[in-house]
C-alpha cells in the first residue's frame, strides 16, 4: 500500500475566501480555521475578513485502525510480549537468541489470533462499509504475518549451514494451506477414484509445488489407476527421491551424488515415454527433474511468485543457502513477468530475501497499521543484533536511535487514546534517550475527562519524578474545581501539587469565604491538612485558625486562647483578617476563667494599637479596650498573689 497525499475539502466559505491555517488542538486533533496570511511589511490591523458572524473550527484526526475493538486486543496482548523482549534483552544470557526467537513466535500467534477474530467479525457483519473495512484490515494483517514469518526465518532462526529451503517451504505451506486442506478432506473419505473430483489434479500439483511429496503419493494412491505401471513407477520414483535434511560436509556431497543419479534415472524414464499415458504424471515427473518447459506450464497455477520460488528451489536447488535467495527470487519474478508490477508486500519480501534489513524497515513504514508492525519488528531485530551491521554500511545511522524513534511514534499514537494511554507509557519508558522527555510533554496534554483519570496521570508523573507535570496537572484540576465552587477539592489538588503560591491563593479563598458566610467550606479537608500546611504561611494560618475555631466551639477555651496569642504573635495573619482575631478575643477576655496572662494581654494591646485604624474595629474598639483593661487587672492581681 503506497503512501499517498490526501486532500480534505473544508466546507466553509470564509476559509475559501481568506485562506486556512492549522494548529494542534490536542494529541490527536489538528484544528483548521480561517486565516488571512500576512507578512511583516503589511500594516498591523484587523483583517478585512473579520466580522461579528460566528466562525468555524474544523478538527482533523488521523484514522487509527488500532483503536478498533478487535485490534485493541492485539495492542494489549502485544504490549506484554514487548515488555518480555525488554526483560530478555536486559538480563542477557546464553539463551537470549533462542528466547527472542520464541518471543517472535508469540508475536505471530497474536497476529494469527487477531486475523481469526477479524475473519469471524467479517462473516457476521451485514453492512457493506463495515465488511469492506474489515476486509482491508484482514489484508493488512495477513501481509504483516507473512512478512514477520519470513523475517523470523531469515533474521532470527538458527539455520544449520545457512540452508534455508526447509524453513522456506514451511513458510509457504503455512500461508497457503488450501492444498493441504483439500487433500485432507479428500483423503478423509477413504475412497478410490478421487480423480473424479474437479479439484483433484490441482491439489496434487499444488502439494507437489509445496514440496509435500508424501501427500502427493497418498493422493496418487487413491487414483482409480493407481495399480497401472505408470502410477507404480511414479510411486517408486517419488519414494526414492533424495531429500536434503540440512546437513553439510561429506553428507552434502553424498546427497548431490544421489540426486544426480536419481534425476538421470527419472529423466531416462521420461525420455522412454513411460509416463506419457497420463499427462498429469508426465508433468509431475518433468517438474521433479527441473525441466524448464514444465515449470513454465505450471507458473500460472502459482498465486504468488514466492510460492513458485519455494517449489522451484525444492526441485532444482535444494541446497540453496539463505544469502542466495535474493538472486533466485529475482529470477522467479522474471519468469512470472512480475518485475514491473510489484505490490508493497512483494517489495518487502524481496528486500528480506536480499537480506536488506534497512529496505525492509523502510518499506514496512508505509503499511497502514499505525506503526504497530514497524515498531515491534524493529525492536525485536535490534535486540537480536540484526541492525548493528547497518551502522557500518549506512552513514550517520544509529540502530538505537532508529529503534527508539519507531517505539516513540507508536507510544505517542497510543497516548492519544482515552484508555490506551497507559499502554503507550510503557513503550515510552523503554526509550532511554528521549522517552522521559516525550512523556513529560505528552502527559499534561492528555484529555482528562474525569478526576479519576487526572489522578492516574498524576500518579504516573510522580512515579517518574516529573514534578513539573504533577504541579501543572494539579493546578489545572484545582482551578477547575475552584471555578465549580468546590474549594475543598481544589485545595486537595493544590496539596498534591506542592505548589506554595497556589495553596496560598486557595487559603485566601477559604478565609474570605469564611468572612462572607461565617463558616468554613470542606472542614474535612482542613481537618486532614497535617504537615501539608507547611507549604505556605497563608495555609499555616488557615490551618491554625481552623484549629482555634474548633477549640473554641468545643469549649476548650484555655487552649483556644493560647493558640490565639500564638497567631497574633506570629505575624502571618492576612491584613484583612486582623480584626477578626481581635474581635474574637473579646469573649475570651471576658470569660469567668482567667485565660490570658498579663504578657498575653499586652500582646493583644500592642496588636490593637497597630490595627486600631481598621474600619471593621470602629464599633468594637471601646469594648475591646475595656475587656483588655479588665483582663489585665485580673491577670496582674492573680500573678501578684501567686508571687507572694
Amino acid at each position: 500500500m503506497e503512501s499517498q497525499v490526501k486532500t480534505f475539502l473544508i466546507p466553509n466559505d470564509l476559509c475559501k475566501r481568506a485562506g486556512v491555517a492549522g494548529t494542534w488542538a490536542s494529541l490527536e486533533n489538528v484544528a483548521v480555521f480561517a486565516y488571512e496570511k500576512r507578512n511583516i511589511s503589511q500594516k498591523d490591523e484587523p483583517s478585512h475578513f473579520a466580522s461579528n458572524d460566528p466562525s468555524s473550527v474544523f478538527l482533523l484526526r488521523q484514522d487509527v485502525i488500532l483503536f478498533h475493538p478487535i485490534l485493541r486486543k492485539l495492542v494489549n496482548e502485544s504490549n506484554g510480549v514487548f515488555l518480555s523482549v525488554q526483560n530478555v534483552a536486559t538480563n542477557k544470557n546464553s539463551d537470549t537468541k533462542f528466547e527472542l526467537f520464541k518471543i517472535s513466535r508469540q508475536y505471530r500467534s497474536i497476529i494469527r489470533a487477531c486475523l481469526e477474530n477479524l475473519q469471524d467479525e467479517h462473516t457476521k457483519s451485514h453492512e457493506n462499509d463495515e465488511k469492506s473495512m474489515l476486509q482491508n484490515y484482514i489484508t493488512i494483517f495477513y501481509s504483516i504475518e507473512c512478512i514477520w514469518h519470513l523475517c523470523e526465518i531469515l533474521f532470527m532462526d538458527t539455520m544449520q549451514g545457512n540452508f534455508v529451503l526447509s524453513q522456506l517451504l514451511e513458510w509457504v505451506n503455512f500461508h497457503f494451506p488450501e492444498y493441504e486442506r483439500n487433500a485432507a478432506n479428500m483423503l478423509a473419505e477413504n475412497e478410490i477414484g478421487l480423480e473424479e473430483k474437479p479439484e483433484y489434479w490441482d491439489t496434487v500439483l499444488g502439494a507437489l509445488l509445496q514440496g509435500r511429496i508424501k501427500l502427493v503419493r497418498s493422493l496418487l494412491k487413491r487414483h482409480s489407476s493407481s495399480d497401472s505401471s505408470a502410477f507404480v513407477l511414479i510411486e517408486q520414483a517419488l519414494k526414492s527421491m533424495p531429500t536434503f535434511n540440512g546437513s553439510c560436509g561429506s553428507s552434502l556431497n553424498e546427497f548431490n551424488m544421489q540426486r544426480r543419479h536419481w534425476i538421470m534415472d527419472v529423466q531416462s524414464k521420461i525420455d522412454a515415454k513411460m509416463f506419457s499415458t497420463e499427462k498429469h504424471l508426465d508433468l509431475i515427473m518433468r517438474l521433479t527433474v527441473g525441466e524448464e518447459k514444465a515449470w513454465i506450464e505450471v507458473q500460472d497455477k502459482c498465486d504468488v511468485w514466492y510460492a513458485y520460488l519455494a517449489g522451484w528451489l525444492f526441485f532444482t536447488e535444494p541446497t540453496v543457502k539463505s544469502f542466495e535467495l535474493g538472486r533466485f527470487a529475482k529470477r522467479a519474478m522474471t519468469k512470472l513477468r512480475m518485475n514491473e508490477h510489484l505490490r508493497q508486500l512483494d517489495k518487502i519480501l524481496l528486500a528480506a530475501m536480499e537480506f536488506d534489513v534497512f529496505q525492509v524497515i523502510k518499506e514496512i513504514q508505509h503499511m497502514y497499521d499505525n506503526g504497530w508492525f514497524v515498531s515491534h519488528l524493529t525492536d525485536l531485530l535490534y535486540h537480536c543484533d540484526r541492525l548493528s551491521d547497518l551502522e557500518k554500511e549506512v552513514s550517520d545511522f544509529s540502530a538505537e536511535k532508529l529503534r527508539e524513534s519507531f517505539v516513540i511514534d507508536y507510544g505517542c499514537t497510543l497516548m492519544s487514546h482515552k484508555s490506551l494511554w497507559q499502554v503507550g507509557l510503557t513503550y515510552l519508558d523503554c526509550c532511554p534517550n528521549d522517552g522521559l522527555r516525550v512523556i513529560e510533554l505528552i502527559l499534561p496534554r492528555i484529555h482528562m475527562e474525569t478526576e479519576a483519570k487526572a489522578q492516574k496521570i498524576v500518579r504516573e508523573a510522580k512515579n517518574r519524578e516529573l514534578t513539573q507535570v504533577v504541579q501543572s496537572v494539579c493546578k489545572v484540576q484545582g482551578m477547575l474545581s475552584m471555578r465549580r465552587g468546590r474549594l475543598g477539592n481544589a485545595l486537595s489538588w493544590a496539596l498534591k501539587s506542592q505548589d506554595g503560591s497556589f495553596t496560598s491563593f486557595l487559603a485566601d479563598k477559604f478565609l474570605k469565604n469564611y468572612l462572607k458566610l461565617g463558616k468554613f467550606d470542606s472542614p474535612d479537608i482542613l481537618d486532614d491538612l497535617g504537615s501539608g500546611m507547611l507549604l505556605s504561611d497563608r495555609l499555616i494560618f488557615l490551618g491554625k485558625y481552623y484549629e482555634f475555631h474548633k477549640l473554641y466551639q468545643n469549649g476548650d477555651y484555655k487552649e483556644a486562647s493560647t493558640l490565639l496569642i500564638s497567631l497574633l504573635a506570629s505575624k502571618i495573619i492576612p491584613k484583612y483578617f486582623w480584626y477578626v482575631l481581635l474581635i474574637e478575643s473579646i469573649p475570651l477576655l471576658e470569660s469567668d476563667e482567667l485565660l490570658f496572662s498579663s504578657n498575653a494581654t499586652f500582646t493583644i494591646m500592642r496588636c490593637l494599637e497597630e490595627k486600631q485604624t481598621e474600619p471593621e474595629l470602629k464599633d468594637k474598639i471601646d469594648i475591646l479596650r475595656l475587656a483588655l483593661a479588665r483582663n489585665l487587672s485580673r491577670a496582674l492581681t492573680y500573678e501578684a498573689q501567686n508571687i507572694s
